[in-house]
């Protein structure tokens, strides 16, 4: 009778030993999980303040001081988890970023559909800015967009629900449909063009990101 004990005991330590095996094992992967989202968002919001910070004269684009003019669009959007930037600049250049990746994609001038598009949108930028708030960059809620436009004077952004903002009736459905035209060009070029990784000096310090 002993014996059938230590049997039963045996086999039920056995069997609670794998249960806290499989549940160390989930809270692993969830702590991995959270900590990947964490680093993704980081990285993102440090990509962001680099692209508020930037100045014209940083990426080569000159403009005169005597007036204000834009020389980036950006476009975010908040959907379901996941934050989206498309920046457009008046030299044809297009970065995007997202949660989703640890990195900045950066777009050369040579796809001429693209640069035309980032071109336009920039110059459609001159004729908005003015009716936007300054020093309004702050992060976005879910199931919105924010416009921003950086000027080489200052920063300019307006926003609210992705229905509203793309609604024909808003007063920033041009902005919104010439950033929504990059887009669409710039998966053109993604189809047919390996992606440039430009990886923040965090992200090297930290060590190299993995292709999440």
């Amino acid at each position: 009778m002993k014996e059938e004990y230590w049997v039963f005991g045996g086999a039920l330590l056995f069997h609670f030993g794998r249960l806290l095996y499989k549940y160390y094992q989930k809270k692993r992967y969830e702590k991995v999980s959270d900590e990947i989202a964490d680093y993704r968002y980081d990285t993102y919001l440090e990509l962001r303040d680099e692209t508020f910070a930037l100045k014209p004269e940083d990426i080569g684009i000159v403009l005169s001081s005597d007036n204000e003019t834009a020389f980036a669009l950006i476009l975010e959007m908040h959907v379901a988890e996941a934050l989206q930037a498309i920046v457009a600049f008046s030299d044809g250049k297009v970065w995007a970023f997202n949660t989703y990746n640890a990195r900045k994609n950066i777009v050369d001038n040579d796809a001429e559909d693209l640069r035309f598009a980032a071109i336009e949108a920039v110059a459609a930028a001159q004729y908005h800015f003015a009716r936007m708030r300054r020093m309004d960059a702050g992060t976005l809620l879910p199931g919105h967009i924010k416009i921003h436009i950086l000027t080489n004077q200052d920063t300019y952004s307006a926003g609210g629900t992705i229905t509203a903002m793309c609604n024909e009736s808003s007063e920033w459905a041009e902005l919104v449909a010439k950033v929504f035209t990059v887009v669409c060009e710039l998966d053109s070029v993604f189809e047919n063009k390996p992606k440039k990784p430009v990886y923040t000096q965090i992200a090297v310090k930290r060590s190299k990101p993995a292709n999440f």
